[in-house]
């Protein structure tokens, strides 16, 4: 008896024949279909648009993935329960709000279609404003063996500073001019008569004292 099923089992196996390539073609596009969801992303501005609108399909972010609504009853409108509204990332109204009987901690999109990644938003950055044109007339100075160790005074801020190799300086008509930072250098080339006129100012005063 057991010898008569297992040439019935045989027989039926060599019936059915191992599976071949033209018949697996279509498992492998399957397959490859259900993974394509990976390589689309969205950024949040781009989900924006799939609001259910004016033909547009209903799609919400959570935890990263984006998901096709279009079909569910409860998003024909493009809203749920008057409280959220398709094109956005709903994960912390998901974790934090939702039921968690009902939506299972989120867990009960994972029935519906997955159609992409969302992605961050790059981070807006303002644009650094141009610097101001340097006067004509000025031009930077390398500091000199000879000037290594002198005391000089800041042109900007007037106070006392021992000149090393780091000391920013410019030349400007003719003259040497040495700053406490490199900031103050911007400053100085912006307006430097404002600067030079009043360090002269300050020289013709203390000669008039002395």
């Amino acid at each position: 008896m057991k010898t008569t099923a297992f040439l019935a089992l045989s027989i039926l196996a060599a019936a059915a024949g191992p599976c071949s390539a033209e018949e697996a073609k279509p498992a492998a596009a399957a397959a490859v279909s259900t993974e394509a969801w990976k390589s689309r992303t969205f950024t949040t501005e781009e989900l924006k648009k799939y609001n259910g609108l004016g033909g547009m399909p209903v799609y919400v972010a959570a935890d990263g993935i984006v998901y096709d609504l279009s079909r569910s009853k409860y998003w024909k409108t493009g809203e749920h329960m008057k409280m959220h509204a398709a094109g956005a990332d709903l994960s912390s109204a998901l974790h934090d709000q939702a039921p968690k009987m009902i939506h299972k901690d989120g867990k009960i999109l994972e029935k519906m279609p997955k159609v992409g990644v969302l992605v961050k938003d790059a981070p807006v950055t303002a644009e650094k404003p141009a610097a101001a044109p340097a006067a004509a007339g000025v031009a930077l100075h390398r500091i000199t063996k000879e000037e290594l160790g002198k005391e000089e005074r800041c042109a900007v801020t007037r106070k006392t500073l021992k000149v090393t190799e780091a000391t920013p300086a410019v030349e400007y008509k003719g003259k040497t001019y040495y700053f406490s930072s490199v900031p103050l250098v911007e400053k100085f080339t912006k307006e430097p008569e404002k600067y030079t006129g009043a360090l002269e100012k300050a020289k013709n005063l203390f000669k008039k004292k002395a």
